[in-house]
C-alpha cells in the first residue's frame, strides 16, 4: 500500500465498494441455478449492500431490521438451497398467514428484505439520475416506493426524523470514493447485477 497521499485517500475512500465486496457478492448472486436463485449467495449479497447504511447517520434501525431479514432467510437455508426451494418448503405447510406475518419465516423475511432491497435500488438510482440530489431526498425516494406503503403511521414519523441525519452528498461520497462520477459508475454496476 503506497503512502503517498493521493493514493492512500484514494484507497480508503473505496474501501466500502471494495471491503462489502457488493459487486462481486451480486455477480454471484445473479449466477443461477437453472431459474433458481443460489440462497446462500443471495444472502451474502444482500448483507453486503444492506452495509451502505453504515455511511448514512440516522439509518441504524432500518439497517437492523434488514440484516435480521437476511439472516433469518440465511439461518432458514439449508445447505445448497435455493430461495425458490425454500419458500416453496414453508408454503407446503399451508398456513399462509403464518408464513407472511411470522417473522421467522423465510416467507416473511425474504417479503421484507425484497423491500429493503428495492428501498435501496431506489436510493442508488435516484443518486444516479439526480447528480445534484443530496442523500436526503434519495433515501426519501428509496422509501416512497418501497418501504413507505407497509408502514405505520409511527415507522413512517420515525423513518422522517432518521432521515435528517443522512449526510450532504458530497460527505457521503467522500466516505466510498475518489469523485462522484466513479462512484455513481459502481452504483450502475451494483444494480446492473441486482436486476437480472
Amino acid at each position: 500500500t503506497s503512502s503517498a497521499g493521493g493514493d492512500t485517500v484514494a484507497l480508503t475512500r473505496m474501501s466500502w465498494l471494495t471491503d462489502s465486496g457488493v459487486l462481486k457478492k451480486w455477480q454471484a448472486a445473479a449466477k443461477l441455478d437453472g431459474d433458481q436463485v443460489k440462497g446462500a449467495e443471495f444472502v451474502e449479497a444482500s448483507k453486503a449492500i444492506i452495509s451502505i447504511f453504515d455511511l448514512i447517520s440516522g439509518m441504524s434501525i432500518p439497517k437492523g431490521d434488514m440484516e435480521g431479514n437476511a439472516a433469518t432467510l440465511g439461518k432458514n437455508l439449508s445447505a445448497g438451497q435455493t430461495v425458490q426451494a425454500n419458500v416453496e418448503a414453508e408454503l407446503a405447510s399451508g398456513n399462509l398467514k403464518k408464513l407472511v406475518c411470522d417473522g421467522k419465516t423465510s416467507t416473511c423475511a425474504l417479503l421484507w428484505l425484497a423491500r429493503a432491497l428495492f428501498f435501496i435500488y431506489g436510493l442508488m438510482k435516484a443518486m444516479i439520475d439526480d447528480e445534484k440530489l443530496e442523500v436526503k431526498d434519495a433515501v426519501l425516494k428509496g422509501y416512497e416506493t418501497s418501504l413507505k406503503p407497509h408502514h405505520g403511521f409511527v415507522t413512517k414519523n420515525v423513518f422522517a426524523v432518521a432521515v435528517k441525519a443522512a449526510p450532504y452528498r458530497k460527505d457521503f461520497i467522500a466516505k466510498i470514493g475518489p469523485s462522484d462520477a466513479e462512484v455513481m459508475a459502481k452504483f450502475k454496476e451494483v444494480l446492473g447485477t441486482s436486476r437480472t
